[in-house]
């Protein structure tokens, strides 16, 4: 059972008891009712005090690809306050659950002449599932208890996978040339074989752990014919490796790994090994793979999703944007087309009011995984690079930014990741588009997990994209064909 001895600061703490953890069927979650309280299950959580003063929904369910969970947070919310007098719904940003975030409101209402006040909170804890918690109380019970008791509430809440992902199948119809897989995790003893086939071109993996905020290392890579290519020995700090001198690793809980990073060592039908850790020592959760199939020798195309979240003029217009839109896809024309490669298809995304409020400045070092969730949850066409315009990029050194890629490599076809875009400051491009467009190539060299020793650049200077790199970039399941 979890422990119940909650900090409350500065409110008083709530003079009630938890009972014993009871997990909801088919909902995907587990509480602690209130004991003394009234309690009804039936797929929700619905529990109140015998006077009134204190109503608790809890709610789990599968999440539709095409639904919003800020929408859903006011759908669900109004649902249940729609038999009150009045009620207003206030976004009030972002709130965290179990170290996962999701979105707030703030909850005034009148009932038979009574204020009351209350809060909800929407997240979702794993692929296709979200949670939803509201509380309400009068508004003199909550300035006096609210906050401390919706903290203890969240605080006792579990979380269990419970609906099945039919993303891949999905993805695969859309994308024949490539085969997409989620196995669940390992323990700390097990390897992950993959088996490729005689004709794919790459792989792209994403390892990982059940904590938003561990790191997640490889620990060694075997190839078909039993030659290592990569092994770490944690204990040492020793790597021998075949594939560059640095340790393979990436932070916010997930690892990504792109392989073949260069043209000397290519991918070979047969099993390939490999062995994760992860610093915290939990088993990973899962493993999603993406292999690309076929030879990638006609042109190749590498869609574009602009997520926009800056409060700028420049986007006020439908005929401004996609002045922006066309200058920016005729810049990474005049680049990527003599390699035989070009920008495919772009969409435009704005970020809803809430989003704007919590994106448009980011913090490097923590905020960076947020946005790569809103943007995933946000764009239709996954197979794309996402680009997220904001406002200002902070680091905590007090210093700015003008673009930065979430990952390294970095994710595509999936909901769940936080290293899944490039973030770009808008006003360092504003007035210069096809500087954007540099920008955005060299960034996707990084994302792509691309090599660069042997493509003939000069140490200290911008990347350059030529043939070496670019035969690299043509093999990653972010391009395909162009027709």
């Amino acid at each position: 059972m979890a422990e119940n001895n909650i900090p409350v600061d500065p409110q008083q703490q709530p003079e009630f008891e938890f009972g014993p953890e009871i997990e909801v069927e088919e909902s995907g979650f587990s509480f602690q009712p209130i004991m003394g309280f009234k309690l009804e299950i039936d797929g929700s959580v619905y529990m109140y005090s015998d006077d009134g003063n204190l109503e608790i929904s809890l709610l789990g369910g599968a999440l539709e690809d095409d639904h919003s969970i800020a929408d859903l947070n006011d759908t669900l919310a109004g649902e249940f306050m729609e038999n009150f007098d009045s009620f207003k719904l206030i976004e009030a940003g972002t709130d965290s659950i179990q170290e996962i975030t999701g979105f707030l409101n703030r909850i005034e209402f009148v009932n038979a002449e009574e204020e009351g006040q209350g809060c909800a909170l929407i997240c979702s804890p794993y692929l296709n599932q979200y949670f939803f918690i509201l509380v309400i109380t009068s508004a003199e019970y909550w300035s006096n208890f609210g906050q401390a008791v919706y903290e203890a509430i969240k605080s006792l809440i579990r979380f269990y996978p419970q609906f099945e992902s039919v993303e891949n199948n999905e993805a695969v119809d859309e994308n024949p040339d490539l085969t997409i897989e989620t196995f669940p995790g390992l323990s700390a003893e097990e390897d992950f074989l993959l088996h490729i086939e005689k004709g794919d071109t790459s792989l792209l993996l994403a390892a990982r752990s059940p904590d938003p905020d561990d790191e997640v290392y490889l620990s060694a890579l075997i190839a078909p014919d039993g030659q290592p290519l990569y092994q770490y020995v944690p204990e040492h700090g020793s790597i021998e490796s075949r594939l560059g001198s640095q340790l393979i690793q990436d932070n916010f809980g997930e690892m990504c790994f792109f392989f073949p990073r260069d043209n000397t060592l290519g991918l070979h039908p047969g099993d390939y090994r490999f062995s994760f850790g992860t610093r915290s020592g939990l088993p990973l959760e899962e493993i999603q793979v993406i292999i690309r199939s076929g030879r990638a020798l006609e042109k190749q195309a590498m869609d574009l999703n602009l997520w926009i979240a800056v409060d700028d003029e420049t986007f006020e217009s439908e005929e401004q944007t996609d002045r922006i839109v066309s200058e920016l896809v005729d810049s990474l024309s005049r680049r990527l087309s003599p390699l035989n490669l070009t920008p495919g298809r772009v969409e435009i995304f704005h970020a809803a009011p809430d989003e704007l409020d919590a994106f448009s400045t980011l913090l490097v070092e923590t905020d960076l995984a947020d946005c790569s969730y809103m943007i995933a949850e946000a764009v239709n066409n996954r197979r794309a690079l996402n680009v997220g315009l904001v406002q200002k990029l902070a680091a905590a050194d007090e210093t700015s930014r003008t673009a930065v890629t979430t990952g390294s490599p970095g994710m595509i076809l999936s909901r769940t990741t936080p290293h899944g875009c490039i973030i770009a400051a808008w006003p360092d491009f504003k007035d210069n588009i096809p500087l954007l467009a540099d920008t955005l190539i060299e960034q996707l060299i990084v994302f792509c997990g691309i090599d660069l020793e042997g493509s003939q650049q000069v140490e200290g200077q911008p990347l350059v994209l030529n043939r070496e790199i670019a035969w690299r970039l043509r093999r990653h399941p972010l391009f395909y064909d162009a027709v």
